[in-house]
């Protein structure tokens, strides 16, 4: 009788009690780590509205002053000059789609750059003419900003800046 003990058939298909533990135990972690990136995401993407492409504003200056900057950023990535405006006097309009908070319609900022000429940066030798060459870089450049932006009831605000690169 002793020896059938041995050969006991249930204690072959057993489950061994640590290895289902951890399996509960990595299904759990995994579950966690799905809530907490899920969460991450739906805050970058809705709570601070940083992915949509239109962003929304308190008011129609704020989304002018807005258009501005935008206008700095492109001229900063050469866009103007890429599109049409590398000699003085001649400009290019982008536009700049926005809504304003509590309301669902549309609005647009239209953002005229136009560039006006070249200034030598300080410590650098004036050469050549009046809208010589520029530096490497586009250090000198002079841009004129104009943002109109239009919003309910017919409002506008124009902001007109200028930027030296």
């Amino acid at each position: 009788m002793g020896c059938n003990r041995a050969s006991n058939p249930i204690n072959e298909y057993k489950i061994n009690k640590e290895k289902g533990a951890t399996l509960i135990f990595a299904i759990a972690v995994a579950i966690i780590v799905l809530i907490v990136l899920g969460g991450i995401y739906y805050m970058l993407t809705r709570a601070f509205q940083t992915s949509e492409d239109i962003k929304t504003y308190t008011s129609v200056k704020e989304a002018a002053e807005s258009a501005v900057r935008y206008g700095v950023v492109l001229i900063n990535q050469n866009k103007p000059y890429n599109d049409g405006a590398g000699m003085p006097d001649r400009c290019t309009k982008y536009t700049m789609n926005y809504k304003l908070f509590g309301s669902s319609t549309t609005y647009i900022a239209i953002i005229q750059i136009c560039f006006l000429g070249y200034q030598a940066p300080p410590g650098t030798e004036a050469q050549g003419a009046a809208y010589s060459k520029t530096t490497a870089g586009g250090k000198g450049e002079i841009y004129s900003i104009v943002s109109e932006a239009e919003g309910p009831n017919n409002t506008k605000v124009r902001i007109e800046a200028s930027y030296v690169r």
